[in-house]
């Protein structure tokens, strides 16, 4: 922080410097998250007087998955409460992402495309932030669709700010593996591929239209249970450690407010 103190000025003229990598953000919002869902789990382990074989989620898809652990009281009112751990540090993250990527292309490090792309999906990604938490009004006992809504939303964010990054760290020659395309856009294809079908198999149940006997037949309830744990590996784990590793590949920014 510097102080301008000069002759002219009736009163000291404060300017505020920062440099950091915007990836501690999402670092920081991935603890937050792990941190809402051991809270739910242990608390719907421990406190929750609801029989597990009769919630919605169980009577839907054959079986409980993580979101049930944020669905019952009291951890409905515990979870919302620790939603910010997650929602307030990754809206900062989306934003200074677009920034970082606009100052990229200013400098011609990075093309065009990867700005523009960047800069449609920033507000998309700013909604989809902010409109999760929809998943603590609507009750799922209630109304599972509207419940459900906000998860597809969950869904899309987490592709498309995967999309922007893989774009944005090729650019810049920070993926990791020596800037690896043939991994990134596997990885890409990989998520894609698991969060439509995913999607697709989740939204036909909660129209009530399920395209898969989740509830009777055990091998397609068993085919759909690992499709969530390995999207489960692919949207908190992997993107996790890849933050930790960009931040010492990726440049940082510099935030001033003066």
């Amino acid at each position: 922080m510097t102080v301008d103190n000069s002759p002219n000025n009736q009163t000291p003229n404060y300017a505020f410097s920062l440099r950091f990598n915007p990836e501690i953000l999402r670092i920081i919002s991935y603890v937050g998250l792990i941190i809402i869902l051991l809270t739910g789990a242990i608390l719907t382990a421990t406190v929750v007087d609801v029989d597990p074989h009769t919630t919605a989620i169980y009577k839907l898809f054959g079986f409980n998955h993580a979101c049930n652990w944020l669905d019952h009281e009291p951890s409905r009112t515990v979870s919302a409460m620790l939603l910010p751990l997650w929602e307030v540090p990754f809206l900062l993250y989306v934003i200074f992402n677009f920034l970082r990527i606009q100052d990229a292309y200013r400098e011609n490090k990075a093309p065009q495309y990867v700005y523009l792309v960047s800069a449609i999906f920033l507000p998309i990604e700013i909604l989809l932030t902010v409109w999760f938490r929809i998943v603590f009004v609507w009750n799922p006992e209630i109304n599972f669709f509207n419940h459900y809504l906000p998860y597809i939303g969950f869904q899309l964010l987490l592709f498309l700010v995967a999309f922007e990054n893989v774009l944005y760290f090729y650019a810049m020659k920070a993926l990791p593996f020596k800037n690896s395309r043939p991994i990134a856009l596997g990885y890409l294809i990989a998520l894609f591929m698991v969060t439509t079908v995913y999607i697709v198999v989740g939204l036909s149940v909660a129209l009530g239209h399920p395209i898969l006997d989740l509830v009777n037949n055990e091998g397609q309830r068993l085919l759909f249970r690992t499709l969530t744990n390995i999207y489960t590996v692919l949207v908190i784990p992997v993107p996790l450690i890849a933050s930790i590793l960009e931040l010492k590949r990726s440049p940082k920014h510099q935030l001033t407010f003066e």
